[in-house]
């Protein structure tokens, strides 16, 4: 029997490719594959789901059926070591955020340093890998610059179940709407591609426009405590420190509620290669007003709303556009719901069954 082994350096729940392996293996292991999933040594106590370390990957003896898939966001020490193992491989590329977006901030230029690296190893390895997936088109065109052929497209998985239902925090959902007639939530960590800067330009926006209390809801991990701390500071330079909310390690009951209570999830990133919150936006019913950058336009498709600049007026005025125009942000929101269907779970594990089915025997699993 074919065994099939995820690998990502740390898999946990909280994280959208932890998530995401998790939702494979499970589909495997339903069709009664053997599905395994590791990590690394140093991770593999705080995992959530891997059962295997990089050194037990090492150990094992690997048969002509097994297949090795190896997820790819950061850079990884232990790749080297990974590519020399006696088993099929194939790459699942989450896209690396080009190392210039951090070289601007003196604090972060290690991370650019280390991104510009990973992209280097993508080029360097391309050769050892049987085939490569891209969980967007503009990732998949990425593995083709890096030597990788004729990549497949295979979105991530997301928590559609979760998202659709109607479990939310009663409390934080009534001090949300309480607190401002208008609200604005991004959800991603706080990084320099990420563009929190001119969300928070953008709450000044709105509030010296058109005169109504905001606030914006900032959920994700921080980075660097220098650039979190500048980013403070251009909330004062805009006098609305006191209405930017900040949630770090955020439960996906909170992440949720936020979405829910928010009158526009907005997002000025630079740099995507999917990015799953706005699937969890569309959802819950939240409108989404984006940058149309990278991978951001390619999963919307025809939903939400995108504009090609970042002049922090133009969401503020859609955001004052959406709260007149309820006819407008209803037909939105229905356009948004249509659109997320194309990635609910049971379509994804579809699209990776099939593509997998070249690899290892699941054919009876999918005929049954």
């Amino acid at each position: 029997m074919s065994r099939v082994v995820q690998y990502h350096p740390s898999v946990i729940s909280a994280d959208a490719i932890g998530a995401s392996i998790s939702s494979l293996h499970q589909a495997l292991r339903e069709l009664g594959v053997a599905s395994y999933v590791a990590c690394s040594d140093s991770n593999i106590v705080n995992s959530d789901y891997a059962t295997l370390s990089t050194s037990m990957l090492k150990r094992m003896a690997w048969r002509d059926t097994d297949l090795l898939l190896l997820h790819y966001s950061f850079f990884n020490d232990e790749l080297e070591s990974l590519i020399d193992l006696p088993v099929r491989k194939i790459l699942i590329y989450h896209n690396v955020t080009p190392g210039h977006f951090f070289r601007s901030h003196r604090s972060m230029s290690f991370l650019g340093d280390l991104c510009d690296h990973a992209r280097g190893q993508m080029r360097r390895f391309a050769s050892a890998f049987e085939s490569a997936v891209g969980d967007s088109d503009y990732n998949s065109a990425e593995l083709r610059e890096f030597g990788f052929r004729n990549p497949e497209t295979i979105p991530v998985f997301f928590n559609d179940a979760f998202f659709t239902s109607r479990e939310l925090d009663n409390e934080l959902y009534f001090d949300i709407k309480a607190s401002s007639e208008v609200n604005i939530v991004f959800v991603g960590r706080f990084v320099p591609n990420k563009r929190h800067d001119l969300l928070i330009d953008i709450l000044a926006a709105y509030k010296r426009l058109f005169g109504r209390s905001a606030s914006l809801h900032l959920a994700g991990k921080i980075w660097d405590n220098e650039y979190f701390h500048a980013l403070l500071g251009r909330a004062v330079q805009g006098g609305v420190l006191s209405n930017v909310k900040i949630y770090q390690n955020a439960s996906g009951l909170a992440v949720k509620t936020l979405f829910a209570a928010s009158d526009a999830f907005i997002s000025m990133s630079e740099h995507e290669g999917f990015m799953v919150p706005v699937l969890e936006a569309f959802s819950v019913g939240c409108p989404v007003l984006a940058y149309s950058s990278t991978a951001v336009g390619e999963t919307m498709g025809t939903a939400g709303i995108k504009f090609d600049t970042l002049d922090p007026a133009i969401p503020a005025g859609y955001l004052e556009l959406l709260r007149r125009d309820k006819t407008l942000r209803n037909e939105i929101v229905r356009e948004q719901a249509d659109r997320v269907t194309d990635f609910y779970s049971e379509a994804t594990a579809r699209k990776w069954l099939s593509f997998l089915g070249g690899f290892v025997d699941i054919s009876a699993g999918l005929n049954s």
